[in-house]
């Protein structure tokens, strides 16, 4: 369990020296000692670690191993992973899906800690109208949610847009 937060934390920190080697020995311990779910972990993070087209296939069948298993914890960011990786191999169409499917996921499985960062992203593929409500829609989830990273990207996005954010009202502490 360490090793595979671990390797999410370099995936979200974008240290793919420490990715790789996380993901790695993760996918060791699991194939030696016959763990399931965690090795999926490992086997979508190597996926996208990875800087060729070569990490898709890899990265889709993690995700549909843990869909095999029902394991639909984290899928939205799963499949984030899986769109971020389509994106950079130039299928904008298959991201998109991967996106919509993230936030399908999300929503059906009441897993929201994610679908912030999937909406912004998704925003990438909107006309400028949607993106706008689909940024402002995920900063006010994040803000919801306290997590203060996820509201600092869609802020930036939408400053990059011209738009700023009105500062939350104060509660009776404030």
């Amino acid at each position: 369990m360490a090793l595979a937060y671990a390797a999410v934390t370099c995936q979200m920190r974008n240290d793919l020296p420490r990715l790789r080697q996380a993901a790695a020995e993760l996918r060791d311990l699991c194939d030696r000692y016959d763990f399931a779910y965690y090795r999926e972990w490992g086997v979508v993070l190597d996926g996208w670690s990875r800087p060729d087209g070569d990490g898709i296939d890899l990265a889709r069948r993690g995700i549909d191993t843990l869909r095999s298993q029902n394991s639909f914890a984290r899928m939205p960011y799963w499949l984030s992973l899986l769109a971020d990786l389509l994106a950079r191999n130039g299928q904008a169409a298959a991201a998109r899906a991967s996106l919509d499917a993230a936030l399908t996921a999300g929503q059906a499985h009441g897993d929201l800690w994610w679908l912030p960062e999937v909406m912004r992203m998704r925003a990438a593929y909107d006309d400028e109208a949607a993106a706008l409500t689909q940024l402002s829609a995920a900063a006010r989830m994040a803000a919801e949610h306290g997590s203060v990273p996820l509201l600092r990207r869609c802020e930036d996005d939408l400053g990059r847009r011209g738009v700023r954010l009105a500062a939350p009202a104060e509660g009776p502490t404030g």
